[in-house]
C-alpha cells in the first residue's frame, strides 16, 4: 500500500477524471506533448497554430470540461518535461487545440518581457473569454503580447495588454 502522501496525490489525480472519455482525452494530449517538443523546432508557430486549431463540436460549452482540459494540458506538458515544469508553448498549443474543440473560442498569445540582467523572456498562454486559462493574470502582466492566434487559427497582429484584439 502506498504511503499516505502518495495516496492523496493519486486520489487528487483520479478525482479529475469524470469518465473514460477524460482518460482518452488525457492520453491524446500526452501524445501531442510527446511530438510538440520536436515539431516546434521545425514548424513555424503560425503553422503549428493552424495544425492545432480545432473546429468546435456541436455540443454546448461545458465549463467543467474546459477546466479539465486546462489541467490535463498542464499535466501532459509537465510529464514530458518534468524538471522544468513543462513548456508554456507546448502546454498552450495543447490547451488551444482541445479548448477549441470544446467550443471555448480560445486565443493563443505569445508575449515577451525584458529579462533582468539582459535578454528577453518569452511566454505563451491561452485566453478564454478574454481571461487567461489556468494562469494568473498578475503573472502575465510582465509580458507584452507580440502576436496571437484566434480560435480559427488566424494571426491576430494587435494583441493589447494580454487580451487579443481581432
Amino acid at each position: 500500500m502506498p504511503p499516505p502522501s502518495e495516496r492523496s496525490v493519486l486520489a487528487r489525480v483520479t478525482a479529475r477524471f469524470s469518465s473514460p472519455r477524460d482518460v482518452l482525452l488525457a492520453v491524446r494530449m500526452f501524445g501531442w506533448a510527446l511530438v510538440l517538443p520536436v515539431l516546434k523546432h521545425v514548424v513555424p508557430v503560425k503553422s503549428l497554430a493552424g495544425v492545432m486549431r480545432r473546429a468546435p463540436g456541436a455540443s454546448p460549452r461545458d465549463l467543467a470540461l474546459e477546466t479539465r482540459i486546462v489541467t490535463f494540458a498542464r499535466w501532459a506538458a509537465r510529464l514530458v518535461r518534468w524538471r522544468d515544469g513543462g513548456n508554456c508553448l507546448e502546454r498552450g498549443l495543447i490547451a488551444y487545440r482541445y479548448l477549441g474543440a470544446a467550443g471555448a473560442q480560445p486565443t493563443l498569445v505569445v508575449g515577451l518581457s525584458p529579462k533582468e540582467g539582459g535578454g528577453i523572456l518569452g511566454h505563451a498562454w491561452v485566453l478564454v473569454d478574454g481571461h487567461p486559462a489556468g494562469e494568473a493574470a498578475s503573472a502575465l502582466s510582465i509580458y507584452t503580447p507580440v502576436f496571437a492566434f484566434a480560435a480559427d487559427g488566424t494571426l491576430i497582429t494587435a494583441p493589447v495588454a494580454g487580451r487579443a484584439q481581432a
